[in-house]
């Protein structure tokens, strides 16, 4: 039966022209395994997860940023560009025969027998449990490589190894942090920091010390080898049931990297969000600017790194999504000793739109010319640029060129790229979007209804473009539908769900009704509103789809919640149970609705909205 609806909803999506239904999860948030460490593991979560997405119609995954998160600091986007993240690995594949029996079960078990709040990720209990199960696992990796060097694991760790050219670095540092009790080098004595100085003194002295800390070391690289191996076993499985995979390719880089590759960055700048829609006041994301004096040679550090985490990226994805495809095109920057960065932001630069700006290195960088903007709208406006000769778009584009260029050697092409453009699209970025044939993300919680040109209505979208009720950093639908029933604008929500999904002008009035009195037949209509967009993408992030109230990031504050929610254990249950009391969304109803709006439902609606 299975595969029976997995095959009428196949059919409906193509009756819909929906080529790619993808089911957004951070890998924090994955449900507990058998031996939870306190953090979600996809691998952990494996074909159960993989085939519970595909039995409601999913296609493909997206994942979050996979680099190592701080200690300091939870989120996925303030993570490492290379050393992936030690805390999503699975420990009890470690106890099987083809990872090297590298830990008993009965191990595992202990390791793992404290206990942990099942609907919270724990960073701290998480790199706790991990750093206790690498120790006692690198004496049985020592001896595998010497006893049987040809085991299928040693040989998939010696492969990542010689393409690895960043490991050496990364493992000093993360052994130093090990012996340091911080990963802030900013807390390091000088003379330790000082290892990673560019010169033949400093490299000779890393030398010395990653002889010192040899057993340290030794378990870093350890730790990224299991956890590369997973995630090609992951990326495998899913290619096996058809799931297109996509990852996260952040547009921050972390305090380890700016630390590590200081010569890949401008110096004086950080690069933050300008004020918009989304949020008024600016935010000053303090991160480091990609040197522009290097983006044009493609053989420069920078432009090598930014290749070499593309790279990395598309060895355990099949696609990627862009976050903040802006940073690459055309970048809002601000000082980086200002003494007020929120006030910095407010006033900062386009850095390849300020020409006249009294700053040489504006000046030199700057892609449009004075009269390419209209000086009358802010900066940072979408308006801001008039006019970009071709010469001037292949610049801007130069780094989304490099990425597809990347893409194109593993056998991508731009269809496997999702940029994440929201609410604010300058021309640059526009002209960039159509160089290759890329749409943007729209976010209709957030649409505008008394705005008919609003990028944020279904009505709007392009083929291209990527649709969702909400992403991580938005409320979950249905804490949204319940706040538009309390402050008022529930109705004008239901009169445009009515006018999408009601084919018969005269029974629209009382579908609106309806609407209007359930916030949870909305927050269903608004699902399947989804599916009658232009758009050939669809997005639902898993706290949309399970119907939680509560955000799984709240964009722009600290708090300690962020990052932390997750999937209960018993997660198809949950779901099939909420979904009965009406408090998750039914995917394949909101289907269903979809194709009955089309004038396309017949037999297939009807097997749609079929409970098995």
């Amino acid at each position: 039966m299975a595969d029976v609806a997995c095959r009428e909803m196949r059919r409906a999506l193509a009756a819909l022209g929906v080529r790619r239904l993808t089911l957004g999860i951070h890998e924090s948030a994955f449900p507990p395994s058998s031996a939870d460490t306190g953090y979600g593991s996809a691998h952990a979560a494996g074909d159960a997860f993989l085939r519970f997405a595909i039995d409601l119609g999913f296609n493909a995954l997206q994942l979050g940023p996979g680099g190592q998160i701080s200690q300091s600091n939870p989120s996925p986007y303030d993570g490492t560009a290379f050393a992936r993240n030690a805390l999503r690995l699975d420990l009890a594949a470690l106890a099987r025969p083809d990872a090297g029996s590298l830990l008993a079960r009965d191990e595992v078990d202990r390791l793992v027998a404290d206990g942990a709040a099942p609907d919270r990720a724990d960073p701290a209990r998480a790199h706790a449990i991990i750093g206790r199960a690498i120790a006692v696992a690198l004496p049985r990796w020592k001896r595998l490589r010497e006893h049987e060097p040809d085991h299928p694991v040693m040989q998939a760790a010696a492969a990542f190894e010689r393409i690895s050219p960043w490991l050496a670095e990364d493992a000093l540092f993360e052994a130093l942090a090990s012996r340091t009790g911080t990963d802030d080098p900013g807390r390091w004595d000088p003379a330790v920091a000082a290892l990673f100085e560019r010169t033949a003194q400093a490299s000779e002295r890393r030398r010395q010390i990653s002889l010192t800390l040899a057993a340290e070391v030794e378990r870093a690289v350890l730790v990224q080898a299991l956890l590369d191996a997973q995630s090609q076993a992951f990326v495998s499985m899913a290619r096996a049931h058809g799931m297109t995979l996509f990852g996260d390719l952040q547009v921050g880089w972390s305090c380890r990297d700016r630390f590590l590759r200081p010569e890949l960055f401008a110096s004086g700048w950080h690069m933050g969000a300008p004020p918009s829609r989304t949020n008024p006041q600016g935010q000053p994301w303090g991160y480091p600017l990609l040197d522009p004096d290097q983006l044009d040679d493609p053989h420069s550090p920078a432009r090598h790194a930014f290749v070499a985490v593309v790279e990395l990226a598309l060895r355990s994805h099949d696609g990627i999504r862009i976050d903040h495809p802006h940073g690459l095109v055309c970048p809002w920057i601000y000082r980086s000793d200002a003494p007020d960065p929120q006030l910095a932001v407010q006033h900062g630069f386009r850095a390849f739109e300020s020409p006249d700006a009294c700053d040489a290195m504006l000046q030199r960088w700057a892609i449009a010319r004075t009269g390419d903007l209209d000086h009358g709208v802010a900066p940072h406006a979408d308006d801001r640029v008039v006019r970009l000769d071709a010469g001037q778009i292949a610049r801007y584009s130069r780094m989304i060129d490099a990425l597809l260029a990347v893409a194109a050697a593993h056998g991508r092409t731009s269809d496997n790229v999702a940029a994440e453009v929201l609410s604010t699209c300058p021309r640059p970025l526009r002209e960039v979007l159509a160089r290759h044939g890329l749409g943007r993300f729209v976010v209709t919680q957030k649409a505008d209804l008394t705005d008919p040109a609003d990028v944020y209505r279904t009505d709007r979208t392009a083929r291209a473009d990527w649709v969702m009720l909400g992403n991580h950093d938005t409320t979950p639908i249905f804490a949204v539908v319940q706040a538009w029933h309390r402050n008022g604008s529930a109705a004008a929500r239901a009169a445009y769900l009515a006018s999408r999904l009601e084919p018969a002008p005269e029974a629209r009035e009382a579908l609106a009704r309806r609407l209007v009195e359930s916030p949870s037949e909305m927050a269903q209509a608004s699902l399947a509103d989804l599916f009658l967009a232009d758009a050939e993408n669809v997005l639902v992030y898993w706290t949309d789809l399970f119907g939680e109230l509560e955000p799984f990031n709240r964009a722009g504050i600290v708090h300690p919640d962020n990052w932390t929610l997750r999937l209960p254990s018993h997660y198809r249950s949950v779901y099939a149970a909420r979904v009965r009391e009406r408090r998750a969304l039914d995917v394949r109803a909101a289907v269903a609705t979809a194709l009955r709006a089309r004038g396309v439902a017949g037999d297939l609606s009807a097997a749609l909205d079929r409970k098995e």
